[in-house]
């Protein structure tokens, strides 16, 4: 019996599901983080040892081969590639296909269309937009990282909510919500203490990303300010989206969200929404068909050269539950 391993590692925690061609879970476990930007490699080895471990413990006798997917934050651009691809060969319980090292980016991709051409916007602490066209090939846009790009993101929000506490501390902007407020929601006593905290990274781009929500709260309070941020971090979405659309060259394309930002706020969401339906009336907005671990799988089966069964497809979209994703840029 041939099976599938699908591995999902991002900067928090790092999944694996070992299925059967028939859909029959054999195996599945969650260890500790996998960047491989932000970890040593023996960290990332060990964590990848413990997992492999905990999933394969009851391996049953029958498993004559498998074919594996390691989707990682962060190992697209990777030195050490082909050290993470030998680790992940040596811990192979089984005769195996040579494992696939991509990123978590592109198994998200995969399992949110189900292995079907269309776009995806991830607007998290970072924001990238992928596509596939129709032979399968990816595009991306944005996702080049918060110092640079990253635009619309809960991090890029985040930023121009700090940045308003600076000027309403000098003066530039007249007394309002944002000094008082950011303070207090990154646990700073003093202008000086924030800045400091900055420039040592003790306050760190996930701080800095969930001060997002505060920006929406106070959008719909009424700010000005907030609003003209929010609609903003709009424009820049809806042009991340249809310069991938116009890179798949899809006549229809059907568009998943997912990520914090847009997972949490029902509000932010709606109005990405209808400025993407205006500007581009021909993309779809649709719900996920799959969890990133699951489009791990999908990738391990057409590596392999097999054929996605209508039974292993069928068991995979149940499993929606099983992670979300992620901050994964």
């Amino acid at each position: 019996m041939r099976a599938y391993l699908g591995i999902d590692g991002g900067g928090t925690h790092t999944r694996s599901l070992l299925i059967s061609e028939s859909g029959q879970v054999l195996g599945r476990a969650t260890t500790g983080p996998s960047n491989v930007q932000q970890m040593s490699m023996q960290a990332l080895r060990d964590n990848l040892h413990q997992l492999l471990d905990q999933t394969f413990i009851n391996l049953p006798d029958n498993i004559e081969c498998i074919a594996a997917c390691c989707g990682l934050a962060g190992a697209d651009s990777a030195q050490n590639k082909d050290e993470i691809h030998d680790t992940l060969v040596r811990l192979m319980p089984v005769p195996s296909e040579t494992p696939i090292l991509t990123s978590d980016a592109h198994i998200a991709l995969v399992g949110a269309l189900a292995n079907r051409p269309g776009l995806m916007l991830i607007a998290g602490t970072g924001s990238i937009c992928l596509g596939r066209d129709a032979d399968g090939i990816t595009h991306r846009t944005g996702g080049w990282g918060a110092s640079f790009d990253d635009l619309g993101s809960g991090y890029w929000i985040g930023q121009r909510a700090v940045q308003m506490t600076f000027q309403e501390s000098d003066g530039r902007q007249p007394l309002g919500p944002w000094q008082r407020n950011v303070l207090k929601l990154l646990s700073c006593n003093s202008i000086e203490q924030l800045l400091c905290k900055l420039r040592t990274g003790e306050i760190n781009n996930s701080h800095v990303a969930a001060l997002a929500p505060l920006v929406l709260e106070l959008s719909q309070a009424g700010d000005s300010v907030a609003a003209d941020i929010l609609s903003h971090a709009v424009r820049e979405l809806v042009t991340t989206v249809s310069v991938t659309y116009a890179k798949v060259k899809l006549q229809t394309a059907p568009l998943v969200f997912m990520g914090g930002l847009l997972d949490k706020s029902e509000c932010f969401r709606e109005q990405l929404s209808a400025a993407i339906q205006i500007e581009q009336p021909e993309i779809q907005l649709q719900k996920r068909m799959m969890s990133p671990i699951a489009g791990a799988v999908v990738v391990a089966c057409n590596q392999s050269n097999n054929n996605l069964s209508k039974q292993l497809e069928q068991a995979l979209i149940n499993m929606q539950t099983d992670s979300a994703v992620k901050n994964i840029i």
